[in-house]
């Protein structure tokens, strides 16, 4: 499948393309890219999650299992989860064609999950255009079915950033509104945008839920907790 949308400004197709399935280590002196996804191929040996959460390092640092070097909100991350098994297939400056990657190595093998959490796009947005990034997002969720066509999966609009800055602004609500046009149809998708919980009411982004330009602070991870669990209970219960 591919998205239509409008033409992408030249000036920002650069480097790699959004469905080119290929690896990173762009976050390696926090985390080494390949020991993580070794890590997580040993997780699925002896853990049989309920819900796999696909992301960024929005999610890497969050909380949860396989643990990361750091977790910003883990507090949130257990509230948001109690009661369930969740894998976090968060990366640190993974894009769409990483999560590819991760995918086609077996990160989603041997296992049975109810339902895939995929946040992913921001680390597109500089990069790329937004019918570029809307196809890489498609992609990921194709492959994320292809490997577990019974699970469901909630898909996450990109989030708003502190930092952003033309064209940023432009291709993230152009990108969410194919992701809304094309794959909120799918019976096996559910699309969300939390993005309006991000931003003040006159449109501008709310810097105090931010730690910094693009992660959320604790209290931005509250949000985006309560927001993922409320959809979590009326997905699977």
């Amino acid at each position: 499948m591919v998205l239509a949308g409008c033409a992408s400004s030249p000036e920002i197709h650069k480097g790699l393309v959004a469905t080119t399935p290929v690896a990173q280590n762009r976050d390696h002196a926090i985390y080494d890219w390949q020991t993580r996804h070794a890590a997580v191929i040993e997780y699925n040996h002896t853990n049989k999650p309920e819900i796999v959460f696909i992301g960024d390092s929005i999610i890497h640092y969050w909380g949860g299992e396989p643990v990361a070097p750091k977790a910003w909100a883990a507090d949130v991350w257990n509230r948001t989860f109690a009661g369930r098994s969740v894998e976090n297939l968060g990366f640190g400056w993974d894009r769409t064609e990483n999560v590819l990657w991760r995918i086609d190595h077996g990160e989603l093998n041997g296992i049975s999950p109810k339902l895939i959490i995929i946040k992913i796009g921001t680390n597109n947005t500089g990069i790329n255009g937004a019918d570029d990034i809307a196809d890489g997002i498609e992609a990921v969720c194709v492959r994320a079915h292809e490997a577990q066509p019974h699970a469901k999966i909630l898909l996450l609009g990109i989030l708003p950033r502190r930092d952003e800055v033309p064209p940023r602004p432009v291709i993230t609500d152009r990108v969410n509104q194919l992701l809304q046009t094309k794959l909120g149809k799918i019976s096996w998708i559910y699309y969300r945008d939390f993005g309006p919980a991000f931003r003040n009411p006159d449109g501008s982004v709310n810097a105090a839920l931010f730690g910094d330009g693009v992660h959320p602070n604790h209290a931005g991870y509250e949000i985006l907790g309560n927001l993922i669990h409320e959809q979590i209970v009326q997905i699977l219960d």
